[in-house]
Formats: C-alpha cells, sequence, structure tokens
C-alpha cells in the first residue's frame, strides 16, 4: 500500500476501534478476520490487490487477525519497523542502523497463528530471510538460538518460500480459500525499498514510510 502512495496507515486494536478512526480520521478500512475480507470494509488483506491500485493521497485503517496484534505488541520499544520477503533486506539495513543509532538489540518478531499464541512456519521463514540480510549487512553480529534456527530453515528452503507456504498450515489454507495469487506475491524477494516504521501520533498507532513532521516521534520505550 505504501509503494503505491499510502499516506498512512493507522493501526486499530479492534474492529470496533478501527470502525471509529476510519471515521474520525476520513481513512479507508482495510483487513481481515480469520482470512476473509471484514463486511463493511473497503478491502480486504490482500497484497496483490493492493498491488492493483493507487493509494496515493490517502490514509487507511488496519486490523487483521495477527499482523496488526503483533505491531500493537511491540508498540513500547524504542523503533519498530515493519518487514516482509518483499522488503526484507532494505527493513534489514534500517534495523541494524536503528538498533546502532539506539544502542539496543534488533529484534524480528513474528506475527505468528492465533494472534500470536501457535508457531507460524512462514513467518519464521521469513524472519530467517531478514535476519540472512542483516548478516550480510554486518557478519559481526552475534544470533540468539532462535535467529539461527530462522536462518537455517530459510536456507533449508533454499530461498523458495513458495514451497514453505504449500507446507504451512496457514498457507495450505489461503491457498485452499482461494488466495493463491497473494501467496505468489508475497513470495517474492527484496522487490520493495519502502519500510514503514511505527509513530506515535497522539496516542494513535501510526505506520509511516516517511515521518510526517520533524516532531512526529517514533513508538518509544526493538
Amino acid at each position: 500500500m505504501f509503494e503505491r502512495g499510502l499516506i498512512r496507515a493507522l493501526i486499530s486494536d479492534s474492529l470496533n476501534d478501527a470502525r471509529r478512526l476510519a471515521l474520525r480520521n476520513f481513512s479507508l478500512l482495510c483487513g481481515e478476520s480469520k482470512m476473509l475480507p471484514i463486511p463493511g470494509f473497503d478491502y480486504g488483506n490482500s497484497p496483490s490487490e493492493f498491488d492493483a491500485l493507487s493509494f496515493r493521497g490517502k490514509s487507511a485503517v488496519l486490523w487483521t487477525t495477527n499482523g496488526t496484534k503483533a505491531i500493537g505488541a511491540a508498540a513500547q520499544a524504542r523503533s519498530v519497523l515493519v518487514a516482509s520477503l518483499l522488503n526484507r533486506r532494505a527493513a534489514a539495513q534500517r534495523l541494524l542502523e536503528e538498533a546502532r543509532r539506539q544502542n539496543a538489540d534488533p529484534i524480528v518478531l513474528c506475527a505468528g497463528l492465533e494472534r500470536g499464541a501457535l508457531f507460524s512456519l512462514e513467518d519464521s521463514v521469513a524472519a530467517g530471510a531478514v535476519v540472512e540480510a542483516a548478516r550480510d549487512a554486518d557478519e559481526g553480529i552475534e544470533l540468539a538460538d532462535d535467529a539461527w534456527a530462522a536462518l537455517h530453515l530459510w536456507r533449508w528452503y533454499r530461498g523458495d518460500a513458495m514451497r514453505a507456504f504449500r507446507h504451512a498450515v496457514h498457507g495450505r489454507a489461503l491457498a485452499a480459500a482461494g488466495f493463491e495469487g497473494d501467496l505468489r506475491f508475497a513470495s517474492q524477494v527484496d522487490v520493495f525499498e519502502t519500510v514503514p516504521v511505527l509513530y506515535d501520533e497522539d496516542g494513535v498507532k501510526t505506520l509511516r514510510a516517511k515521518p510526517k513532521t520533524r516532531t512526529t516521534r517514533p513508538a518509544s520505550s526493538l
């Protein structure tokens, strides 16, 4: 969405909060519940659909089963960046820069399944891809055990994300529900340079590719 011109994405904590934020901020409603578009929302959560649209000059409110919950859980970190396979090298570079600037340990957080309660194969594979990009940028970084595990999982698949998606419970469910095109889109690696960053704007968790003003402060307290 940011690659297609989106100005900001407001992260909601609940469906009711999403609707309230959209009305108050003249924003599109985008999201899914258990993979499916939510009745009354403008769009679902389909990256292949978003890729065909223009969001230039627009604002959106996002609510998803797992992703936005993970962003909200990390909101008190010194900096929160949003990564995927699509932007993994750019995100890894930015993550290292932020970690050095703030003298903090970089962490790659997976959204998981069932609102973060369960392990997700595809998330861990993608995390391993980000770790690989980070090590490519700085071979001196020390990895925790889970980072090593994710890295080797990614390398076991030899960069074939679609193969991992076909093995994953959630990937198989998405394919069965007719979202094969989204899986193929999401399996692309290093095609975007945009790295959304989370900010606290008057108490609203807000993702932007670029800061609004000099006074916009990153969500604080990786």
